[in-house]
């Protein structure tokens, strides 16, 4: 499984659960996303490792330490995105969901739309600011 097609899936499942408002499967997508930003552990690197068998090691929660000493981090974009993916889901959809209802629609059509493309504008940005690889 691919970022895009992980990207799609949550977009997909995001919109599917606000649309039908079934809570589970939104707070799911937050679970998900904000597993993946606290361990660096990818859904989609663990999937094709079951799915096409690979005896390489998943990656420790607490791996920022730098491999390349010029390198100003290890911290990966896409785990970045997927902290700002749960961090902003969690207090809109559960707090003041009807204040800042348009939050998580534009979160889950913004997923989905980078899923489709290919191009996603955060992870675009984090790299350019911040460095992140």
């Amino acid at each position: 499984m691919s970022e895009r097609t992980f990207r799609i899936f949550i977009g997909a499942a995001l919109l599917l659960g606000l649309y039908f408002n079934l809570p589970p499967v939104v707070y799911s997508v937050i679970a998900i996303m904000g597993f993946q930003g606290i361990t660096n552990w990818r859904i989609t690197r663990i999937v094709s490792r079951l799915r096409y068998g690979s005896a390489v090691v998943l990656e420790p929660c607490c791996a920022l330490a730098p491999a390349d000493p010029n390198a100003p981090a290890r911290f990966e974009a896409e785990r970045a995105l997927c902290l700002i993916v749960s961090g902003m889901l969690l207090p809109t959809y559960g707090l003041y969901f009807e204040q800042l209802w348009f939050i998580p629609w534009f979160i889950g059509f913004a997923l989905f739309g980078a899923g489709l493309s290919g191009i996603c504008p955060m992870v675009i940005g984090l790299r350019s600011l911040f460095g992140l690889r």
